[in-house]
């Protein structure tokens, strides 16, 4: 239906002309002609463009060949790393909307996928704001009544996600009244985890005591005052100082009293609904009990979805039947403000697990969406294995040095904007506005400059003043 030259099933002919000139020519691009379509994220093979998800529109001319106003689509189908940049306000939270919309399965078809088999994700939503996709924009919301203004210049028609469950810590602001409580069993958290979360170093006494409690209370469904007896117990305890484990005590206590932690907390498969969205709204959550439930989660997808894979090459290896026990075959995890849960200059608990997954999660069958509004303030090892990156405007010149380092083609030599010539990458990124990103991947030969669509379903990032 997308790529129809039908003038009913095209989208609006939103840009006809640009401020953006870019000098460096398009050596390579996946181009396809019929209806005027680019695709990033894979090259096309036997016009196959099933499992892509529309992006927006290319917003450059270009010399030689160009491709003002063709529509930009991404693939889902192979896992990918994608990497979002951009100072506060630039649009970067507003393309996790977007491409969420795009691999979601939605309330009515619509054109913005094409041939999507829905994928399950998971949405670590550290400003809370995520939960609206399960809902059209509202006329009566006058951000909203500007987007659907927007919707109708593209062409595009408000929508929702058809199967969203929405999760909340205990004691936090709920906004539906339908949330489901998010709590995190003891028992999936790693000693590494553990040390990181009460800031302790995993070879020290205080580390030892955790290590150790952990392998004494093993595989059993254990509370946190299960940890805090065994702790407690002078007889396990001959050769430490009592200092140490108050150390740890007072620490863990004060996590028993959030509620955060249950024998009976969710499990991470819990999630993997075939098609279902999960957000879970952390905004008043401490900065590194976000990070542990990114850690948990992370390294509980890897192992989950492994065993899947495992699993099913070996009965396709052997020609035997593969029984499925219902988990999914592909799993996006989300991160807005992945600085929070990953920082560079501290230890937190999902460093590790995030190093692991973007490492080794491509045969498991898991993508993961990155978007930071601190590009330097990211561990570099995360971003060893992106392969998709969306540069919104930045301001810093350490900012938009970490995130160029990261884009997985070239970045452009030199453009007009307005009339000026840039010949400084980063000048070119402080002119964007918002939703404008430079989109850079590893089918094409450098990045190009794209106006994101407008979200078909309501966008919760809108500034209330």
């Amino acid at each position: 239906m997308s790529f129809s030259s039908k003038p009913g099933e095209r989208f609006g002919t939103v840009i006809d002309k640009s401020p953006y000139t870019v000098e460096d020519p398009l050596v390579k691009i996946q181009y396809v002609s019929k209806g005027q379509n680019v695709v990033f994220g894979r090259a096309l093979k036997d016009e196959d463009y099933s499992n892509l998800l529309y992006v927006g529109k290319i917003l450059e001319t270009t010399k030689g060949r160009s491709y003002l106003g063709a529509d930009a689509w991404l693939d889902t189908t192979f896992p990918h790393v994608i990497y979002i940049t951009g100072t506060r306000g630039s649009g970067k939270s507003f393309d996790l909307g977007v491409l969420v919309e795009g691999i979601s399965k939605l309330t009515t078809p619509s054109s913005i996928q094409n041939d999507v088999k829905p994928i399950t994700s998971i949405i670590i939503d550290t400003q809370s704001q995520f939960w609206t996709l399960g809902y059209a924009p509202r006329q009566a919301i006058p951000a909203n009544k500007a987007q659907l203004d927007e919707l109708k210049r593209w062409n595009l028609a408000p929508n929702s996600l058809a199967d969203t469950k929405v999760y909340a810590p205990p004691g936090t602001t709920t906004f539906l009244g339908t949330e489901k409580v998010l709590q995190i069993r003891p028992k999936d958290v790693k000693a590494e985890e553990w040390c990181a979360l009460l800031g302790q170093e995993v070879y020290s006494p205080q580390g030892h005591i955790i290590t150790t409690t952990l392998e004494a209370l093993g595989d059993t469904d254990y509370e946190i005052t299960d940890m805090l007896d065994y702790i407690a117990n002078d007889a396990n305890w001959p050769t430490v100082a009592d200092s140490s484990r108050n150390a740890i005590s007072y620490k863990l206590d004060d996590y028993r009293r959030t509620n955060l932690f249950s024998a009976n907390g969710l499990r991470v498969k819990d999630f993997l609904e075939e098609g279902t969205c999960n957000i879970l709204t952390l905004r008043e959550l401490r900065n590194e009990d976000k990070s542990l439930i990114t850690a948990v989660i992370a390294r509980s997808l890897f192992d989950i979805l492994g065993r899947h894979h495992n699993k099913k090459k070996t009965a396709s290896f052997f020609q035997k039947p593969f029984e499925s026990d219902g988990t999914p075959d592909r799993v996006w995890l989300v991160i807005d403000e992945a600085h929070v849960v990953a920082p560079s200059d501290q230890i937190s608990p999902a460093r590790g697990a995030l190093v692991e997954y973007v490492k080794r999660g491509r045969d498991a069958g898991l993508s993961l969406v990155l978007a930071t509004q601190q590009p330097s303030a990211l561990d570099d090892r995360i971003l060893s294995q992106v392969n998709v990156t969306f540069s919104h405007r930045l301001s810093f010149q350490s900012d938009i040095n970490a995130a160029v380092n990261r884009i997985p083609t070239k970045s452009i030599g030199a453009m007009k904007f307005s009339g000026t010539n840039l010949t400084d990458f980063g000048d070119m990124v402080r002119v964007l506005d918002a939703g404008q990103c430079f989109l850079g991947d590893q089918a094409s030969s450098r990045t190009v400059l794209v106006q994101i669509r407008p979200r078909v379903t309501a966008h919760g990032g809108y500034s209330p003043f």
